[in-house]
């Protein structure tokens, strides 16, 4: 069985997009089967990927809502990793897409704005779990933000108020990843031993340690 993580909040900006492109090619650079699955009507992973750099991950663009669980059954049946990317606004495919997850990534920046929608999208995932009888794990991860600031500190503490489980991994605010964007790379590909690629393989770990790839 497929592990299927979606990258969810309604908080656009947040950094779904760079982590699963990120994430994609770390995975598949480790022999792992990965398929990715672009929802956002803007189509920016889609467009990532199509600057050539990123080979050998299928890729399927599905923004209508009706046709999400399609596209991410039809990557599941032959990968053992799929990642979905979903629009950074609430939506219907949102909803879907974490139903049928194994696993919710909550990308969130160091503040007060970002860490309110991942409650949001915390419940939203609880709600899921509630109608489909099974548990869902969930975890924010902190993004785009400055190496040893205070606002980190803080933005943990207020995921700790708030009941949401946050994985020790921070993505920090690095230009490789918006570099590796402009290319159609990541920084696994460009610069595999660079912080923001050992960011990208330190979350991957985390991520296994949670789940069974």
């Amino acid at each position: 069985m497929a592990l299927i993580i979606t990258f969810a909040t309604s908080k656009g900006g947040t950094g779904k997009t760079t982590l699963a492109a990120s994430l994609a090619t770390h995975w598949h650079k480790k022999s792992f089967k990965v398929g990715v699955v672009d929802a956002d009507p803007n189509s920016n992973l889609a467009r990532w990927f199509s600057k050539g750099e990123i080979e050998d991950i299928p890729l399927v663009a599905e923004p209508d809502e009706n046709g999400i669980i399609d596209a991410i059954d039809g990557l599941a049946g032959d990968n053992q990793i799929v990642l979905v990317d979903i629009a950074g606004f609430g939506n219907q495919s949102m909803v879907y897409a974490i139903g049928v997850s194994s696993m919710v990534l909550i990308p969130s920046r160091p503040s007060e704005d970002d860490v309110l929608e991942a409650v949001k999208t915390k419940r939203l995932v609880e709600n899921a779990s509630r109608l489909t009888k099974r548990s869902i794990p969930y975890f924010a991860v902190i993004t785009q933000g400055r190496e040893n600031t205070r606002v980190i500190t803080h933005t943990r503490n207020q995921f700790e108020a708030f009941s949401v489980p946050v994985l020790k991994t921070e993505v920090m605010l690095r230009t490789p990843f918006q570099t590796a964007r402009f290319h159609g790379s990541t920084p696994i590909i460009m610069e595999p031993n660079g912080k923001a690629a050992k960011e990208i393989a330190d979350l991957a770990n985390e991520i296994e340690s949670n789940t069974t790839i």
